[in-house]
């Protein structure tokens, strides 16, 4: 189906979405303009009916439930092993591209109306302890690996309900009964079967209406064929975190085939579905792999939780990628969404440092529509195009280019107040962005228009690798990882945490809470680039606002390290809030919520 009479198929959603978009329609707002049926089921192999960004069918199937897996746990005392992991697909490739497309941004906004700077590591006014006002970490755990593999990569994810967090990196899984006191573990290498394809990318949240806690974990073929890669979304009581029901989802589950792979995963909740998003890649070996499509699949959290066939909605967009043999291209559901899922992307050849590109689902609709929303100027950063690389390397160089592999297609996003948050990293810019920094974006839910932005930024750090979520009143939390410096200062990578809400509702009270000892293991044998990983993860608590958990990860030290070998590597778990909401966390780590 096409848009250009202005004709818009929306199925039955809410009235005020249908209105909403044949507004934008007949003002001329952009839409998309693809020229192929928009309700076409993609092709085993290219997916052209997928080619529009107009308005889209959802295709439509059953997960088929798995047994019931008892796991085995790890002591519960910390034990790292001493081996390898098997090699996951990492950043691609540090080949060049090439342009894409015409005219991206060269010079962005850096004005003042996009904030002032954050307060530098060291030099951070903050308010005495025990001022209601002071940012406050009210649990500060580290987790201990107790199996898996010890990655220099983590990329953690976690969740807590009550006194129970579950918690996963690349290579572990850890869960904790008693609010992170004791930890054991799961093998994500054995235990649902697949070894040795596992590899990294996990994500867990939990589901409070069920009391189930999801989670995601990837596989790949690792013996040079590449490709029939899949992933397992497994679904446990909360607290039990022992046996969990399986359901696999593989490229075909998107219309594609199983040839390919599937690769870089979020999970967020809705009001009757969980959504799932993912990117379809062609996966040929270690490094070397380029991005197909997108995808996001929407499941009934009913069915999961009941271990039943799970009904599901599933869409790709191939719009989103730049194209060609690039890694580029991603997709983010919102936190804290209700009946109406929003998705987005700001990739090079859709919004050249200019444009956000919205996707919206309600959720009584198998129909997604697009909108394309105008944004301050910022420069993309990808290291895939030249002279589009972030450097958040230390002026003297002793700290790496540690976020040199990430790049402005990881929007972050968050729901709250009527709101809609999106962060991005930025490439640095002169004197004024001289380090990589964050874009944060807010869009007013009703009407969907761009109603403000702010630079998190700092000329002495670098910041990447943001976060966002909302806690139950609204309110904006945030991780990211800084590091950098300038003359004789020097930051290696570790992490920060920060809140925007009505005290500080523009620049943000911080926390550079988890400082970093030592730099992100190389790429290849340039020790001056380093690869961090991909990802940190931040959950608003499910017991009440003000409070949030949050995971990320500094370097114990700074000897050599490998990517692929055992990193010595702290792993922190922390819920933090401001110092009046304390009462708030107390109350729901002493509750039963079991």
């Amino acid at each position: 189906m096409t848009v250009g009479q202005g004709e818009l198929r929306v199925g039955v959603g809410r009235a005020w979405l249908a209105a909403l978009v044949t507004v934008l329609l007949l003002t001329g707002i952009a839409v998309g303009s693809g020229d192929s049926a928009a309700g076409a089921a993609p092709s085993a192999g290219g997916a052209k009916g997928w080619s529009t960004p107009g308005p889209q069918r959802a295709l439509s199937g059953v997960l088929q439930p798995g047994a019931v897996v008892h796991a085995r746990t790890g002591p519960p005392t910390p034990a790292p092993k001493a081996r390898h992991t098997p090699r996951r697909p990492g950043h691609h490739l540090r080949r060049r591209s090439g342009p894409v497309g015409p005219d991206p941004v060269l010079v962005p906004d850096v004005s003042p109306r996009l904030g002032a700077p954050v307060p530098d590591p060291g030099h951070n006014p903050t308010p005495p302890p025990g001022d209601p006002k002071r940012l406050t970490l009210f649990r500060d755990t580290t987790v201990p690996v107790t199996t898996g593999f010890d990655s220099a990569k983590p990329e953690p994810s976690t969740d807590q309900s009550g006194r129970d967090i579950f918690a996963t990196g690349n290579d572990h899984a850890e869960f904790s009964r008693d609010n992170g006191r004791i930890w054991r573990g799961l093998d994500p290498y054995t235990i649902f079967g697949f070894a040795p394809y596992f590899c990294c990318d996990q994500v867990t949240k939990a589901d409070p209406r069920y009391h189930r806690q999801q989670w995601v974990l990837q596989y790949l073929h690792e013996d040079g064929t590449g490709g029939q890669g899949h992933l397992v979304l497994a679904n446990s009581e909360v607290g039990d975190f022992v046996n969990w029901r399986p359901y696999t989802l593989t490229p075909s589950t998107f219309g594609y085939s199983d040839k390919l792979s599937l690769d870089y995963n979020d999970v967020v909740i809705g009001n009757r579905y969980l959504y799932l998003t993912t990117r379809i890649i062609d996966f040929r070996r270690y490094g070397d792999y380029s991005v197909v499509a997108p995808g996001l699949l929407r499941v009934s959290r009913a069915d999961l939780a009941a271990g039943r066939p799970a009904h599901y909605d599933a869409i790709a967009r191939p719009d989103l990628t730049a194209g060609g043999d690039t890694a580029d291209g991603e997709l983010r559901v919102p936190q804290g969404i209700t009946d109406v899922a929003y998705a987005a992307a700001t990739t090079l050849p859709v919004g050249k440092g200019r444009r956000l590109r919205l996707l919206i689902w309600p959720e009584r609709s198998k129909w997604v529509t697009t909108v394309d929303r105008t944004v301050p100027p910022f420069r993309y950063m990808t290291y895939e195009v030249p002279a589009m690389e972030g450097d958040c390397s230390s002026k003297d160089k002793v700290v790496n280019n540690w976020c040199g592999g990430t790049t402005s297609g990881g929007v972050f996003a968050a729901r709250g107040r009527g709101y809609l948050w999106f962060a991005w990293v930025a490439q640095q810019y002169g004197t004024k962005r001289p380090f990589p920094y964050v874009r944060i974006t807010a869009v007013r839910e009703s009407g969907l228009r761009v109603v403000r932005s702010h630079d998190l930024y700092s000329r002495t750090v670098g910041h990447a690798y943001p976060a966002i979520a909302p806690d139950g009143r609204g309110h904006i939390g945030y991780i990211d990882t800084f590091g950098g410096g300038t003359g004789n200062t020097r930051y290696f990578p570790g992490g920060m945490v920060a809140l925007f809400d009505r005290i500080t509702p523009v620049s943000p009270s911080v926390d550079y809470f988890l400082p970093g000892k030592g730099n992100a293991c190389p790429v290849s044998d340039t020790p001056q680039e380093g690869d961090w990983g991909d990802y940190l993860t931040i959950r608003g608590w499910h017991h009440g606002g003000g409070v949030w958990i949050a995971t990320a990860f500094a370097r114990k030290d700074n000897a050599p390290v490998v990517c692929s070998a055992s990193g010595s590597m702290t792993i922190k778990n922390i819920v933090f809030g401001r110092e009046r909401d304390r009462r708030v966390y107390e109350h729901g780590i002493r509750a039963d919520h079991r």
